[in-house]
């Protein structure tokens, strides 16, 4: 018999769990867990009534995901050990998380301070649904992950039928619809999972990032994290949040806890507005961090690229200081310099693919045979709000140089998920046309490979099969790529006599960029690629080119 202990006080049984659980007995792999984790996902069609039940669903999250964790073998007040930072915002919650670990994984290079083991949550994965799950700024291997993915699958299995005994009434709207309703849904098992990962592998800090909102997401089921973070908000998931800034500002600040510091880059007036008085409410000081306290990091070299990073590091060194401040007292970084000398080794080592990446096309390993098409480099960016998109655009034009080379042909790869505003995303592309001059605009699907969702790089043969860690089924496949159409006309319409080509996967879209790039080899041109709208499709763009998780 094992029994889990709290980390704050040990003597403390939180709950006896069968040993046979925590065996490595069944030899259950990598593909085998997120073969079952797919199984999870919600259907579009489910995805869609769960959206209409509005506030009852709302109402009942946190409720059920406490239940979820007690039936794994935890309380939720276990997870205070953790030391959790948690971080949301619209736009660049992601890239704050890491800076955080970053920085408090270096921290010990100049102090006296010893090594922490961190864990990072975040999400969505780019290549492999174990970049989620991080211990040590690495995602954790398939060993590992199968290993603690089937112990918390089995726990649900055991305790599943006392779970439809006890729920009746609860699990009867989607009990017969979902192939395993007694589970969490995708996400909130990955978050279940994650909090075990951490407890298990005793983390010093786990840096936990939202995934939609904050008041009822699976993550604010901490009770008392070491700090909150809101990172710069937009409109986004307006089906879930809302349709107004100060709508989505309310559910962000859900993560703030009485007594707990919580921290918030400069907002919209009336975003700011909302995030103060949900702050009083709920007795946690609030600090707001200024664009002044941002334009510090001007000088400072970054390890994300683009301008608008300046606010989330200015972000990450404040929950940083906080957190230090709580846990090595006697090691407090000084007040001045406003940016903490033992911080500077994290800020500049932070790696966050996707992202404002700069790729190579010599550094892709199947897209083509290394080395044979050199003239190609590819700028990904998974921005998906107009905020995110004008920080990309700019980034990208800062990257390549305003003003046009005659020996370079730019490519704009596009697509962004259901429910967002294509027109206004490519509005936002548009106004760097005149700078950057894309000579094509090529719109696809998020599907990856040209067969579909199945194993398997068609670029390259005889390529041995890989997990199918980025199957979606969320989303209804639309064989006639409406949505990709209405794009190119679209952009036909913003630029026009613009080239434009319809794909229906991101593999068709990488080969047609590879064989543009083969064809000016011989000319001595170069091939400028920028792949936008969601990370989704950048994410599965790295797969398609067989680039490692990182």
């Amino acid at each position: 018999m094992l029994v889990l202990l709290s980390r704050a006080n040990p003597r403390y049984i939180l709950r006896a769990i069968p040993t046979r659980l925590f065996s490595t007995a069944m030899a259950r792999n990598y593909a085998d867990a997120i073969d079952k984790i797919n199984g999870l996902q919600t259907n579009a069609s489910i995805l869609e009534a769960l959206r209409k039940a509005g506030p009852r669903m709302n109402s009942q999250s946190l409720p059920e995901m406490c239940e979820y964790v007690r039936r794994i073998g935890y309380e939720p007040s276990a997870f205070n050990a953790l030391n959790i930072i948690h971080v949301t915002g619209t736009k660049g919650k992601g890239s704050t998380c890491a800076f955080a670990e970053s920085i408090l994984r270096h921290h010990h290079e100049t102090t006296g301070v010893r090594t922490l083991r961190t864990g990072l949550f975040t999400s969505p994965h780019l290549v492999a649904v174990r970049e989620r799950i991080r211990i040590d700024g690495r995602p954790v291997s398939e060993e590992v992950f199968a290993r603690y993915f089937f112990e918390c699958w089995d726990r649900l299995e055991e305790t599943k039928e006392q779970y439809f005994e006890n729920s009746k009434d609860r699990v009867k709207d989607v009990k017969g619809a979902r192939t395993h309703a007694d589970k969490p849904t995708y996400f909130r098992f990955l978050t279940l999972l994650a909090f075990h990962v951490f407890m298990q592998e005793k983390v010093d800090v786990a840096i936990m990032e939202v995934g939609v909102g904050g008041e009822f997401d699976s993550t604010n089921i901490v009770e008392r994290p070491a700090a909150t973070g809101v990172a710069s908000l937009g409109l986004d998931h307006v089906a879930v949040l809302g349709n107004t800034i100060d709508s989505i500002a309310w559910h962000k600040a859900g993560i703030f806890k009485e007594g707990v510091p919580a921290f918030a880059v400069e907002q919209p007036p009336e975003a700011m507005e909302v995030l103060v008085r949900r702050a009083e409410e709920k007795k946690a000081p609030l600090t707001i961090i200024s664009h002044k306290d941002a334009d510090q990091f001007k000088d400072i070299p970054l390890g994300l690229a683009g301008a608008h990073q300046r606010h989330n590091a200015a972000l990450a060194t404040s929950l940083c200081r906080s957190w230090l401040t709580q846990h090595f007292p006697s090691h407090t970084p000084p007040t001045t310099p406003t940016i903490p000398t033992s911080f500077l080794s994290g800020l500049r080592q932070v790696s966050w693919p996707g992202r404002g990446q700069t790729l190579p096309n010599s550094r892709t390993k199947h897209a083509v045979p290394e080395g044979e098409v050199d003239n190609l480099t590819w700028y990904l960016d998974g921005a998906h709000t107009t905020e995110s998109l004008q920080a990309c655009t700019e980034w990208f034009r800062d990257a390549v140089g305003k003003k046009r080379d005659e020996g370079v042909e730019r490519i704009l790869v596009f697509n962004c998920t259901n429910g967002r505003n294509a027109q206004r995303l490519l509005e936002v592309v548009a106004r760097v046309q005149g700078d950057v001059e894309f000579d094509e605009a090529v719109f696809c699907t998020n599907i990856t490979f040209r067969i579909g969702y199945s194993s398997g790089l068609s670029l390259v043969p005889h390529h041995p099969p890989i997990p199918i860690d980025n199957v979606n089924n969320m989303v209804e496949t639309d064989t006639q790529l409406t949505a990709q159409h209405a794009f190119a006309t679209s952009w036909q319409q913003l630029v026009p006599g613009a080239r434009t080509h319809v794909v229906r996967s991101v593999e068709e879209a990488v080969v047609h960029a590879v064989a543009r790039a083969r064809e000016m080899r011989g000319t001595g041109r170069k091939v400028q690629v920028l792949t936008t709208g969601s990370l989704i499709l950048v994410g599965n763009q790295l797969a398609v080119m067989g680039v490692e998780p990182d």
